[in-house]
């Protein structure tokens, strides 16, 4: 029987990203995973400040997954799910935003379909190829039909878990886990989701595998169904209704003229828009 690939747990770390990838170029195995309880240079999927106080479950997690460069975006959906199983048995109904949010509804909304919903968790795929990391666009429209292999993906995830929603100042709800259910044990809930992103990374490296991902995805997609726009980097915005996920992850959004494929943005449901 193998070991278990290593975790550790580290009161405040700048970024957790930067420790695994550390470990990741000395040979450490899938599956290792970094936790530390604050961050104090933390990152968006843009590149953005993010505010990780003390109490969260502030992760990297390194994978190496059988992956084309075409199929790594699927592992955002095997870390959103991660999340989803990780909260869950806690008794939080989590729901999906695509590309990469985990977030609870409203329940003080008159209306459910003009609750806005309250981010719990973020999730950032970054592949690795060639010694650079290719954070938040798929790495085939980077490095295009040229002959690339990703070295190995880290799996950064930010779950908001025992602190006051107050003490992060952001432009957009946000909740806790402890403001859902009270205190936690943050370690715990941090083992359980490791041991599911593993589980959903083997899943998504088949297309059968993935499909199945992919449908528990859409049972709590906040998304689909519902008018959004979706703000690109570098392209014009696409409006439209968010019909479903393509193989690859991309969201197929129907406008007045076509359904596009968007591969990556900032998505926005548009309020009082039928879902």
């Amino acid at each position: 029987m193998t070991d278990d690939p290593p975790v550790e747990f580290h009161e405040s770390l700048g970024n957790t990203s930067l420790r695994v990838r550390q470990l990741a170029d000395d040979g450490a195995p899938h599956g290792t995973m970094v936790v530390a309880n604050e961050l104090t240079a933390a990152r968006g999927r843009t590149g953005n400040e993010w505010a990780a106080p003390p109490g969260g479950i502030w992760s990297s997690t390194l994978l190496r997954p059988d992956l084309s460069t075409e199929h790594v975006g699927r592992l955002t959906f095997a870390g959103a799910m991660a999340v989803v199983d990780a909260v869950e048995p806690l008794g939080v109904d989590a729901r999906l935003k695509w590309p990469n949010d985990v977030v609870v509804a409203s329940p003080s909304a008159e209306d459910a379909a003009d609750a806005v919903p309250k981010k719990l968790a973020g999730i950032l795929t970054e592949p690795v190829v060639d010694g650079v990391t290719v954070p938040g666009k798929p790495v085939d429209e980077v490095f295009g039909d040229d002959n690339v292999s990703v070295e190995y993906v880290l799996v950064g995830t930010g779950i908001n878990a025992d602190f006051d929603p107050a003490e992060v100042s952001l432009d957009r709800p946000v909740t806790t886990l402890r403001a859902e259910v009270g205190s936690v044990d943050r370690e715990r809930v941090a083992e359980r989701y490791r041991e599911s992103l593993v589980a959903r990374c083997a899943a998504a490296e088949s297309d059968e595998g993935f499909a199945a991902l992919l449908d528990d995805w859409r049972e709590r997609a906040e998304t689909l169904g519902s008018r959004v726009t979706v703000r690109r980097r570098g392209n014009a915005d696409v409006t439209g209704i968010a019909r479903d996920v393509s193989p690859r992850g991309g969201l197929l959004v129907e406008t007045d003229e076509r359904t596009v494929e968007v591969t990556e943005g900032e998505t926005t449901r548009l309020r009082n828009a039928p879902r």
